[in-house]
C-alpha cells in the first residue's frame, strides 16, 4: 500500500533515499559500462506530470500520440524509495517509444524528482541503448526537466535531451504559494520584474538563470501556457509571467524556441494537458521538421 509522506517526513527521508539512490545508480552505470556496445537509434518521448499529478495527468496525451503514431507505451512507476516498477511494452521497432513516468510520491520537490528521473534515464540507457530522448512536462514536471537538462548536460553516461515541450510551467512563482495575481510582469527583455526565491518544492528562478549556459544548445523547445481570460493573466494557478519567463531563462541556448498561448476555459492549468488542440500541437512539434513547427507568439484560439 502506498502511503503519502508528510513534508517533514519527506525532508528527513529524502537524504537517506538519495544515498541509496546514488548507490543503485552507480551499480546501473557499471552495467552500462559492460553493455555500452548496445546503442539504439530510438528516441523515446518521456511524459512527466507535476505536483499532485499522477497517471491520469498525461494518460490522454500519451494515448493520443499512441493512436496517431502506433507506438507502444512503457510505464515507469517510481515509488517513494526511488525503486522503478516497469509495465507496458518496449518495442525495438518503434522510432519513438512512449515512456510515461509516474511518481508514487507526487508531492516531492523537484530536486528529488531529478534523482528519480536520472534513474529512469540510466535504465533506458542500460536496458535499451537509448542515446537521445524527447520530453513533455506539465507544471512542476517542466521545472524538473529544465533543471535536469542544465545539471546533467555534460554527463555522457546519460541520454541527451533533443526536444522539450513545457506545458504550464511554474518557472518563477506559483499563485497562492509565493505569487499573487497580477503582481508580476516581464520587462522589455522578457525578464520577470519580480524574481521569487526557492521554496520547498521549487528552485529559485535566479539559480536556474545562473546555470543558463549549461542548458544544451541542440534542443528545440516548445513552451505552452494558458490564460483563462478572466483578467488574472493566469491559467488559475500559474501566471502568464511565470510561464513565459522560460524564454529569458534559456536565453540563446536552445536551438529553437517556440511559445504558444492558449486562451479560454480549456486553457486552465489542469485542462491544458487534455486540451485536444494542445495534444495536436505537441504531436506536430515532435513529429515535424522544426522549420515547419509553429512560430513564436502564435496565439491558439480555444473554443469554450
Amino acid at each position: 500500500m502506498t502511503v503519502d509522506l508528510s513534508l517533514v517526513e519527506l525532508v528527513l527521508a529524502s537524504g537517506a533515499a538519495s544515498l541509496i539512490g546514488h548507490a543503485r545508480a552507480r551499480r546501473q552505470v557499471t552495467r552500462w559500462r559492460k553493455n555500452r556496445s548496445q546503442v539504439s537509434d530510438q528516441v523515446p518521448i518521456l511524459f512527466l506530470h507535476g505536483l499532485r499529478g499522477g497517471a491520469q495527468t498525461m494518460t490522454q496525451m500519451v494515448q493520443a500520440v499512441k493512436k496517431s503514431w502506433h507506438e507502444h507505451v512503457l510505464v515507469i512507476h517510481v515509488n517513494h524509495a526511488g525503486k522503478l516498477k516497469i509495465t507496458g511494452e518496449w518495442n525495438p521497432a518503434d522510432a519513438h517509444p512512449l515512456v510515461q513516468i509516474n511518481f508514487g510520491n507526487n508531492q516531492a520537490r523537484t530536486t528529488l524528482q531529478m534523482v528519480w528521473l536520472k534513474k529512469v534515464l540510466i535504465y533506458l540507457r542500460t536496458q535499451h541503448g537509448v542515446q537521445n530522448y524527447d520530453a513533455v512536462g506539465h507544471s512542476a514536471g517542466c521545472v524538473t526537466l529544465v533543471d535536469f537538462a542544465e545539471t546533467y548536460n555534460d554527463d555522457r553516461k546519460l541520454p541527451s535531451l533533443r526536444r522539450l515541450v513545457t506545458i504550464a510551467g511554474p518557472f518563477n512563482g506559483v499563485l497562492g504559494m509565493n505569487e499573487s495575481y497580477n503582481t508580476n510582469q516581464l520587462d522589455e527583455m522578457g525578464c520577470p520584474v519580480v524574481i521569487y526565491p526557492a521554496n520547498f518544492w521549487f528552485p529559485s528562478y535566479a539559480s536556474l538563470l545562473e546555470n543558463q549556459a549549461a542548458f544544451p544548445t541542440n534542443v528545440d523547445v516548445l513552451n505552452i501556457y494558458g490564460d483563462i481570460g478572466d483578467g488574472s493573466h493566469s491559467d488559475k494557478y500559474i501566471s502568464t509571467a511565470s510561464a513565459r519567463s522560460l524564454r529569458y531563462l534559456l536565453g540563446d541556448q536552445p536551438q529553437s524556441y517556440h511559445e504558444i498561448r492558449f486562451r479560454g476555459d480549456d486553457a486552465e492549468h489542469s485542462e491544458l494537458h487534455d486540451n485536444h488542440e494542445v495534444m495536436r500541437l505537441v504531436r506536430q512539434f515532435l513529429a515535424t521538421p522544426i522549420a515547419e513547427a509553429p512560430q513564436p507568439e502564435v496565439e491558439q484560439a480555444v473554443e469554450n
